[in-house]
């Protein structure tokens, strides 16, 4: 019986550290530094780095796909920047339908856009430098982790190759070899913290032209009144994790909260389209903010989200 015992407890340990093993890895994309475009003049005319110029650089085109690789063979769910601004680019001035349902007041950056579209969780930055040493050369390599939602950058690594007539790919493997198991350990300590304690990011609420209301203006809600920021402020306190959110901006037009925590996964209420109550889905901060269309409709608001990125988002209130 205590040889049973014994034998039992260890497998629930090895079915424990297996779930673990199993355990969801985050979304993540590899991009040139910010840093990087400007040194290099990889630049758009508004200033915001030119990500297609980026990796049309040969070395850091083969750095990012290096490390993609790398990252792919830990387990995490990795997406092509190329490719995602290849489909972007075809569907045809999708960035000018954003700005124009906020009246020119969204400004999203193809970066914004990109890891919008795909649900990304992280961003990996790259930079990198050749130093030629005669006739070959080494690598100094930089990576650091930033959070999709908050644009908070979460840790950075750095580390370098020896002087090799090797091909870039295998001086970046050498370069990276060194600090990539700290580094993604970093990231699943990160991944959990969100799990635990929601994702963070910001809501601006803007009046429009035709809203019978401003922030100012008094409402009754089941049976109490007050303004209708303070009306904001409690329902993205109830919903928000341990309610944390910070009201940064109060005028009569305009309304914003920062470092608001939501659940980083939702249960799905039932509906059309096959949805099935209680269906938990990953969520973003406009799908956060979504269900407040219904309660503001009781005013005679209606509501417009604009996102931006994985945790922005404009919500202009007008009339209905």
């Amino acid at each position: 019986m205590k040889v049973l015992k014994i034998f039992l407890t260890v497998m629930l340990l090895l079915s424990g550290l297996m779930a673990d093993a199993a355990a969801k890895k985050p979304k993540i994309m590899v991009f040139p530094s910010e840093d990087w475009c400007q040194r290099k003049g990889y630049l758009l005319q508004n200033g915001q780095p030119d990500y297609e110029k980026a990796l049309n650089d040969q070395d850091m085109d083969g750095a990012v796909a290096v490390m993609g690789d790398i990252m792919a063979e830990m387990g995490y769910e990795m997406f092509s920047l190329k490719q995602e601004l290849r489909d972007i680019h075809n569907q045809g001035a999708l960035d000018m339908t954003v700005m124009s349902k906020a009246d020119g007041i969204v400004q999203e950056s193809d970066r914004d856009l990109v890891t919008r579209n795909v649900g990304c969780d992280f961003i990996v930055e790259l930079a990198l430098d050749n130093k030629p040493f005669g006739a070959r050369r080494a690598i100094e390599f930089k990576a650091q982790t930033i959070d999709a939602a908050s644009k908070k950058i979460l840790h950075g690594d750095i580390g370098s190759s020896s002087a090799s007539s090797a091909p870039l790919p295998i001086l970046v493997k050498e370069a990276v070899g060194g600090f990539i198991d700290n580094f993604c350990a970093k990231i699943d300590r990160a991944f959990t913290s969100i799990e635990q304690n929601g994702r963070e990011g910001s809501i601006i609420f803007k009046i429009a032209d035709d809203c019978p209301l401003n922030f100012e203006s008094e409402v009754t809600v089941d049976g109490e009144t007050g303004e209708l920021a303070e009306y904001l402020t409690y329902w993205i306190e109830e919903r928000a994790v341990e309610g944390n959110c910070s009201m940064t901006q109060k005028s009569r037009e305009t309304v914003k909260y920062d470092q608001v925590r939501f659940p980083l996964f939702a249960k799905v209420a039932a509906g059309g389209f096959g949805s099935k109550k209680g269906k938990v889905k990953a969520q973003t901060m406009e799908s956060f903010i979504a269900p407040i269309s219904r309660d503001l409709s009781r005013m005679n608001i209606s509501v417009t989200t604009v996102p931006v990125g994985q945790g922005q988002v404009y919500v202009v209130l007008g009339g209905l």
